[in-house]
C-alpha cells in the first residue's frame, strides 16, 4: 500500500509551515511532557490524577469501554516500566481480550500506542490526524485480531521510519527551530516527539 513518506510529507508541511506549526496548541505540548515526565515517578495504578488526565489527553473515556479496560489498561502501562522492547502486538492483544459494555472484544490499537508513546517518544502515537497525515487506510473492514494488527504494524512501522528519515533531513531543521521559537520552554522535548506534533497537525488542517 502507498502511504505517504517522508518526501511525501516535506512539501506539505514547508507548504503549510506558519499554519501547521502555529496551530499547535500548548496545551498539547504542556499535557504530553507532563504525562511523560510523571510517568517515571508515580505508579500509574494508584494515582487517580495521572489516570485522570491521561483519560482526557488520549480519549480513554470511551463510552463503550469498561471500568474493568481502565484498570487493566493502566496496570499494563505499569507493566511496561522497565521493559527495553515492550511488544505493542502482546500490549494490542491483552487489551482486545477484555469485552466491552455489549460483551465483545474492541480493537484499541491506537491506546497502546498511546500508552508506548508517552513512556518513549521513540514510539510513535497512531490516532485519526496521524492516520489523515500518511493517508492510512482504514482497518474498519479487515475481520479479526490478525488481519487487523498486520495492517496497524505496517502502517505503525512505516511512521517510525518516516519520523527517522524526516529527523535525518537538515531540510527539516527550519520545522523544528520554527517549533522551539513557538515553545521556548520546551526546547528539551525529544526531536522526535516535536516532529510527531508537526505531523499530527499537518494531518489535523488536511481536508
Amino acid at each position: 500500500m502507498k502511504y505517504r513518506t517522508a518526501s511525501d510529507l516535506k512539501p506539505l508541511l514547508f507548504d503549510e509551515e506558519e499554519k501547521v506549526v502555529n496551530q499547535i496548541t500548548r496545551e498539547k505540548v504542556e499535557v504530553y511532557a507532563y504525562l511523560h515526565e510523571n510517568f517515571k515517578h508515580t505508579y500509574i495504578p494508584d494515582d487517580t490524577l495521572y489516570q485522570f488526565i491521561f483519560r482526557y489527553f488520549f480519549k480513554l473515556d470511551n463510552p463503550s469501554l469498561t471500568n474493568e479496560f481502565e484498570e487493566e489498561y493502566f496496570k499494563v502501562m505499569e507493566e511496561q516500566r522497565d521493559k527495553e522492547r515492550p511488544s505493542i502486538v502482546q500490549i494490542t492483544k491483552r487489551l482486545y481480550e477484555i469485552k466491552n459494555h455489549k460483551g465483545n472484544p474492541t480493537m484499541q490499537f491506537p491506546l497502546a500506542a498511546a500508552m508506548l508513546h508517552v513512556i518513549n517518544p521513540a514510539f510513535p502515537s497512531y490516532d485519526s490526524d496521524i492516520a489523515k497525515a500518511f493517508d492510512f487506510s482504514s482497518t474498519y473492514h479487515l475481520s479479526g485480531f490478525d488481519k487487523k494488527m498486520k495492517r496497524y504494524i505496517g502502517q505503525y512501522q512505516h511512521t517510525f521510519k518516516t519520523y527517522r528519515e524526516l529527523l535525518e533531513d537538515e531540510a527539516v531543521r527550519p520545522l523544528i527551530n520554527h517549533f522551539n521559537e513557538k515553545f521556548p520552554d520546551y526546547k528539551d522535548l525529544p526531536e522526535v516527539k516535536k516532529i510527531e506534533l508537526v505531523v499530527c497537525q499537518l494531518g489535523h488542517s488536511l481536508l
